[in-house]
């Protein structure tokens, strides 16, 4: 007997012998397997589907993605987005505004603070925008 056939045999033993001391296992492997085998497939047909023009265009969008992810990961930046979303957060939790509130923050020097963070904001978009 061959070496192929020897380890068939075990196979189908082992598979026997799975099946006869635990059905309900079996069978949840056997449906496991059938999903996977139709992921298989639909990937399969995502790939045949794929032409040069959208693997061109993902791979841009991968690349914008890696641009995106680089200047996010600077800690200037991703210190002024936590401090930009903390205040929405803040400034959402504690409702609208009225004409009192904005006088209270201008007293206390909040409002002014603010405002001049948002110039700077705008000054360093403009600056951007510019120079693209």
């Amino acid at each position: 007997m061959s070496e192929q056939q020897s380890s068939a045999d075990d196979l189908s033993e082992e598979l026997t012998t799975a099946i006869e001391e635990n059905p309900e296992a079996f069978a949840t492997f056997v449906r496991n397997l059938d999903t996977v085998n139709e992921l298989v497939e639909v990937a399969e047909l995502g790939t045949a589907a794929m032409d040069d023009e959208m693997v061109t265009s993902l791979a841009g969008t991968g690349a914008s993605l890696g641009e995106l992810a680089e200047t996010a990961a600077s800690d200037d930046t991703r210190g002024a987005l936590q401090t930009v979303l903390g205040a929405l957060g803040d400034a959402n939790s504690r409702g609208p505004v009225d004409l009192h509130d904005v006088l209270d923050g201008i007293r206390s020097g909040e409002f002014l603070t603010g405002i001049r963070y948002v110039l700077a904001i705008v000054r360093s978009l403009g600056r951007a925008v510019q120079n693209q």
